[in-house]
C-alpha cells in the first residue's frame, strides 16, 4: 500500500530539498506517535510550495488502517518539524 499526499517543506528548516528515498518521521493528526515514512516519489522543486508525493510506512503496515484521506501530518527530523502534509488517498500498490 501507499499514500498519495500533498506536502510542504518549510524554508529555513533544511539546507536542501529532500528527494525520493527520503525517510523522516511523521506524526499524524489524532496520534502522538512518531511513525517512519519513506517518500517513494517526491518531485519537490521549491520550499513553502505544496507538492504531490507518494509515501509508504517504513516499518509497520498496520499504520495504513489508522489513517484516512484528509488527515494532516507533520514531517519531522528528530524533534524538528521540517514540513507538513495531508493524505489525499490510500492506494493498494
Amino acid at each position: 500500500m501507499c499514500l498519495y499526499v500533498e506536502v510542504i517543506f518549510y524554508s529555513g528548516q533544511r539546507k536542501e530539498l529532500p528527494a525520493s528515498g527520503y525517510r523522516p518521521d511523521a506524526v499524524f493528526q489524532g496520534n502522538q506517535d512518531y511513525w517512519g515514512i519513506t517518500f517513494l516519489d517526491l518531485p519537490v522543486e521549491r520550499f513553502d510550495v505544496a507538492t504531490p508525493a507518494m509515501i509508504k510506512f517504513t516499518f509497520q503496515d498496520s499504520h495504513y488502517q489508522e489513517v484516512v484521506p484528509g488527515q494532516f501530518f507533520t514531517i519531522l527530523e528528530g524533534a524538528r518539524q521540517v514540513g507538513e502534509g495531508k493524505i489525499i488517498s490510500i492506494e493498494e500498490k
